[in-house]
């Protein structure tokens, strides 16, 4: 005898899927940022500006860390 298939999943609600694209669109905009912020630092360093290289960094390592973080929250 034959089991029935399993029901599907529960379907997520509006209010769940609202949040998760404004936290997607998020993390594109930390993204640009990040892109920008490196633009920034080469320029900075083929200026021989060492300073706002190193800072620019930095903060671009810091805006890659919180984008990971939320991209590994958002799956």
């Amino acid at each position: 005898m034959r089991r029935p298939p399993p029901p599907p999943p529960p379907r997520p609600s509006p209010a769940y899927r609202q949040a998760t694209a404004a936290l997607g669109v998020f993390v594109v905009v930390l993204l640009s940022l990040q892109v920008f912020l490196l633009t920034v630092g080469v320029d900075a360093l083929l200026a021989d500006d060492d300073r706002l290289a190193w800072v620019t960094a930095g903060f671009s390592a810091l805006l890659a860390a919180g984008a990971a973080a939320f991209y590994r929250y958002l799956r």
